[in-house]
């Protein structure tokens, strides 16, 4: 009671302190959504300038314009997408460029649409676009019918974010058009620039030289010190400015392999199913091939085709039905089956006219034309090669009144095979259908040398590890991780190993997602940098990561990751570029030392001191990067030769493979050249033909970027 007493006369503490409890717990829980992905922040994904990427639309583009390849790779596709649209429509918006709805209209439906819709929607057989398609597509969109397109089963359920995505694509593609368009033709050579180039081509310039190559200095007696490629990088700057910061890891790799209790227990399963394929009928072979994930073609195939190893057996020694194996190829075991043996005509002469079809609607149509090319073909023979030039869609034989000479089995779709080959007679015609079309056939001769082919059909089991192999790989790489917890340590313990050893990768930045030395496991790559920008240079992730195997999906290993390096925003360092470098910089150093011992010497005294010999190029002009001979781009020396007076010697260059010496052996022409509207010509076209690919990458140079995609990613 006089605990009661006491809050009654507190009364005022006791509301403040009720009030700080509500805030703090309001406090934590919008931290606790902001951390969770659900506030404000995790749905910005990025900025480009004034346009904000929303992560939640970037999610739902993605599910539904990609359904398959790599996730990760999709995902910076995508992204780069968004970059490069909100880049290209603020700078349009600014200039006042856009695509109009009657242009829009033009671009998706029109007789010359846009590159992404011929992409999107080509014929694969043909490579025409698919104009049915496109028509029925415009109908369901102008009769605001989507839906019933979709119930219809004519439009993808993801219709609708899909056509909008590629809108945008085509909006995007279309005003870098215009853009690089405006670029272009804004590009203009003056009289003097184009004189200059013209002059370059008529004056030209024989020379004798001497080379001595870098190689004239052995490496192992060149000392690069870091002042050294300091040097280089100061001189280099623009070639080695980071534009973010980059991570170098060190890793160890526990490779995951079968043992031979592994292989021999494979090799037991395969035998089992060899007992089991033998007692299968002919005709419930392909069906067992499938179950176990084998291979089977119902087409017969000649020596050439076959397994050189397997040829023999199968075209003459095998007995139909018989299964050879288990046998190793490569990783695995294999069984090989010979299904059916037949001896068939080496080669046939046919001709034929192709109708395409591939709608239902589209093969009534192409079966009744070519009824009608046949009832016109047997009143009158003579008329095939008018017939195939006027109807057929081959473009491989209508201009040759569709004859094909010399086809060997196989070469054609198999129900045209089996016609040529096998079931049709001479001189007949044949209404054949086939994925691509109704043909009309004629088989006009067969060779008279004829040859053993077979169908065959191959099962195949990867020699693989086993769980128990892939689980005790696992505890030994747990096991090194507890006894090498630092990079130091690791090295160590690797250094006297048969089988394990330190690697390194190159630069990476957060948002990587391929690192080809450890696999293309995406959720991995992406665990191991959100942890590497988090880490120290030294440490050791506390976890093993574990990749599989992209095609067979076991565990091919076990992984240990540490920093190496921090390499920050800007100029690299000496470290992170040392062994890119070391060649480069070696070289230069070379290059400095032959240069002081050739420097006041003649051509013949080098030539005498390094044994090797005096060249003579000729016409040589200053458009020219490359020397002729062999010596590859100098651009150096060709400036070197224009540089000294005739008779007269060079200083030594320092090239790209060596160190030359040279004489101009006379002077270049006087005058100036009279091809200046060519020369003029080919300024435009090589800087004009550069705009499109470079113009993206331009202005990118300047753009304001805000990437936060890793932020809610390593969380």
């Amino acid at each position: 009671m006089a605990f009661i007493g006491k809050i009654r006369e507190n009364t005022l503490f006791v509301l403040i302190f009720i009030g700080l409890g509500i805030a703090l717990f309001i406090l934590m829980d919008i931290m606790s959504s902001n951390n969770q992905g659900g506030g404000t922040g995790a749905l910005k994904m990025g900025e480009v300038g004034e346009t904000s990427i929303n992560r939640q639309e970037f999610e739902t583009t993605l599910s539904a314009v990609y359904n398959g390849g790599d996730a990760y790779a999709n995902r910076d596709a995508l992204w780069n997408f968004y970059v490069n649209e909100a880049m290209v429509r603020q700078e349009a918006k600014a200039i006042g460029l856009g695509v109009s709805d009657t242009e829009m209209e033009d671009l998706q439906f029109g007789p010359n649409p846009s590159p992404v819709v011929r992409r999107n929607f080509a014929n694969p057989q043909t490579g025409q676009v698919n104009r049915e398609l496109l028509t029925n597509i415009q109908n369901y969109i102008n009769n605001d019918d989507i839906q019933g397109g979709i119930d219809a089963g004519q439009l993808s359920p993801n219709f609708v974010p899909i056509w909008s995505y590629q809108s945008r694509e085509v909006v995007a593609q279309r005003v870098q058009e215009k853009m690089a368009g405006l670029i272009s033709k804004a590009m203009y050579a003056p009289t003097w620039m184009a004189q200059d180039r013209a002059d370059a081509q008529f004056q030209t310039v024989n020379a004798a030289l001497v080379k001595v190559p870098f190689d004239e200095i052995l490496s192992s007696d060149i000392n690069v010190a870091d002042a050294d490629v300091q040097a280089y990088l100061e001189d280099n700057r623009s070639l080695f400015t980071n534009k973010e910061e980059t991570r170098v890891l060190s890793f160890v790799s526990f490779d995951v392999e079968a043992t031979s209790a592994d292989s021999a227990k494979i090799r037991e399963s395969v035998m089992d199913i060899k007992n089991e394929w033998m007692e299968t009928t002919q005709d419930r072979d392909s069906l067992f091939i499938t179950g176990f994930n084998g291979t089977f073609n119902n087409v017969f195939y000649g020596r050439n085709a076959l397994p050189a190893d397997l040829a023999d057996r199968l075209l003459t020694e095998m007995e139909v039905g018989e299964v050879y194996g288990p046998y190793l190829e490569g990783n695995a075991y294999k069984l090989a089956k010979l299904v059916d043996r037949e001896v068939v005509a080496d080669s046939v002469n046919t001709r034929h006219i192709l109708i395409s079809a591939s709608t239902p609607e589209q093969f009534e149509a192409a079966e009744a034309k070519v009824d009608s090319l046949m009832g016109v073909l047997e009143r009158s023979p003579g008329k095939w090669s008018t017939l195939a030039a006027e109807f057929s869609e081959d473009p491989g034989s209508k201009d040759e009144g569709g004859l094909y000479e010399g086809v060997t089995p196989g070469q054609f779709v198999k129900p045209f095979d089996d016609v040529i080959f096998r079931t049709g007679e001479r001189g007949k015609l044949y209404s054949v259908r086939s994925q691509f079309g109704i043909h009309l056939v004629e088989l006009l001769k067969r060779s008279n040398t004829a040859s053993p082919r077979v169908k065959a059909g191959y099962i195949v089991e990867p020699i693989l590890p086993s769980s128990d192999t892939e689980d005790s790989r696992l505890e030994d790489a747990q096991r090194f991780l507890t006894d090498n917890n630092n990079l130091d340590k690791l090295k160590s313990a690797t250094s006297n190993s048969a089988d394990l050893k330190v690697e390194q990768t190159g630069p990476l930045t957060i948002n990587s997602f391929q690192i080809p030395a450890m696999g293309n496991n995406g959720s991995e790559i992406r665990d191991i940098l959100c942890w590497a920008f988090s880490a120290d240079v030294g440490d050791v992730s506390d976890r093993v990561y574990t990749f599989t195997d992209q095609q067979l999906f076991y565990e091919n290993k076990h992984i240990l990751v540490s920093v190496s390096e921090v390499i920050p925003e800007g100029l690299a360092t000496v470290a992170s570029v040392r062994e890119e470098l070391n060649p480069v910089v070696a070289n230069r150093i070379k290059g400095q030392q032959l240069s002081e011992r050739m420097a006041g010497k003649d051509l013949a005294a080098i030539a005498a001191e390094f044994s090797t010999n005096v060249d003579t190029v000729n016409n040589i002009n200053l458009t020219l990067s490359s020397l002729p001979g062999g010596l590859g781009r100098e651009p150096k020396v060709v400036a070197g030769i224009f540089g000294t007076s005739a008779q007269s010697m060079s200083a030594p260059i320092v090239g790209e493979t060596g160190v030359y010496v040279v004489k101009p052996l006379g002077a270049p022409a006087s005058g100036t050249s009279g091809s200046l509207p060519t020369a003029r010509q080919q300024l435009h076209q090589t800087q004009r033909s550069q705009v499109t690919s470079q113009l993206l990458t331009a202005m990118r140079e300047n753009l304001d970027l805000d990437d936060e995609r890793a932020d809610l990613d390593c969380r």
